[in-house]
């Protein structure tokens, strides 16, 4: 009778035994998906120049970082092929998750505006970055968690083939953080205006319209 009992009570143990292992093994996998999931969420932003090598904290954005997403989303919003009254809604649309909401709505506005008083029919307008611009400490002015960037460009438009308005300018625009989908914006940025300033003129300015 006792070999009985001591034989099922070595079944019991073994049978809690598989079931900590087995428990131990989906603890394990668990803690392994979660730390992929967390290390695919680190954004790291490295400098242009790496010859000196770096110091980085995970989710820092060092202020040349606004500075390029700044130049190069203002580039894109601004850069009318054909006909800016069709190809800058276009634009707006398709930078959505690179700008505010807010900035969004005074877009929209200024696009309305400027339709109902016809200027945008047949009007291309190209903006470029100055030859030789490029990011200074200067370029960038830290305001709290969100930056003013200042961008070196040249506008010129035509409507219709002719030139209307060819200037060089220190263009200002608001660069904040933003939590969107990182599918759709991996750089966790976003344009939110010009931050109250207004542009400079670098150069006697052209326009005709």
């Amino acid at each position: 009778m006792s070999y009985v009992n001591e034989n099922e009570n070595l079944k019991q143990n073994q049978r809690l035994l598989v079931r900590i292992i087995i428990g131990a093994f989906i603890v394990i996998i668990m803690m392994y998906s979660f730390s992929i999931a967390s290390i695919r969420d680190i954004t790291l932003h490295y400098p242009p120049d790496l010859r000196s090598g770096a110091s980085m904290k995970v989710g820092e954005i060092p202020d040349y970082q606004a500075y390029i997403f700044a130049q190069y989303i203002v580039q894109q919003l601004n850069n009318w092929e054909k006909n800016g009254a069709k190809d800058y809604p276009a634009r707006v649309q398709a930078l959505t998750f690179y700008i505010t909401p807010g900035y969004k709505a005074n877009l929209l506005k200024d696009i309305k505006e400027r339709l109902r008083q016809g200027e945008l029919q047949n009007r291309v307008r190209h903006l470029r970055p100055l030859p030789g611009s490029a990011y200074t400490e200067d370029s960038v002015e830290i305001r709290g968690n969100s930056w003013i960037v200042w961008l070196n460009v040249a506008i010129e438009e035509t409507i219709s083939g002719q030139p209307v308005k060819e200037l060089k300018m220190r263009y200002p625009i608001r660069v904040v953080r933003y939590d969107a989908n990182r599918e759709k914006n991996p750089w966790q940025l976003a344009l939110d205006g010009n931050g109250g300033l207004e542009p400079q003129s670098l150069s006697s300015e052209s326009n005709k319209i």
